[in-house]
């Protein structure tokens, strides 16, 4: 299961940091229609967490919640992937989370901010502006989930 986690980590990695690194290339000028009245890739930096929360915080108070405490979750996440996990479906799901959260913590260490670019809108609704990373993390959180249901 360890090799099933590792390469779930570094294919996710890897996609969200060059598909970050094209945003930047690509989309820092205009953005790009893909459905007309639905879907964009648009450009935007975040300082902030998901939805731009603690975007305005003081700086200290700000990295312990979007660098540290990722950190260390991660961290966690490697250990539990690599040293408890007995399943598939497990080590895929949190090898998804881990590459997210990776691909986010390397942003904002060495950039200050998280590249997004995929921008959902409907009508009058807006949905906040993410990237593969963030997918990712959903993704795994929800594979957990519903893992979680089944069992029970």
């Amino acid at each position: 299961m360890r090799k099933t986690f590792l390469i779930t980590a570094l294919i996710s990695f890897l996609i969200d940091r060059l598909t970050k690194v094209w945003a930047v290339k690509e989309l820092s000028l205009s953005s790009k229609p893909i459905i007309p009245g639905f879907f964009q890739l648009r450009y935007a930096e975040n300082k902030g967490a998901a939805f731009s929360i603690f975007s305005s915080s003081p700086e200290p108070l700000r990295m312990f919640f979007l660098l540290v405490l990722p950190t260390l979750i991660a961290l966690f996440v490697l250990y539990y992937g690599l040293f408890k996990v007995k399943d598939r479906l497990t080590s895929v799901a949190l090898g998804l989370i881990l590459g997210g959260a990776l691909g986010n913590i390397y942003d904002r260490l060495f950039y200050g901010k998280v590249v997004d670019f995929l921008d959902f809108f409907f009508r009058n609704y807006h949905y906040p502006t993410f990237n593969f990373a963030d997918v990712f993390v959903f993704f795994g959180v929800s594979l957990l989930l519903l893992k979680g249901f089944r069992e029970s």
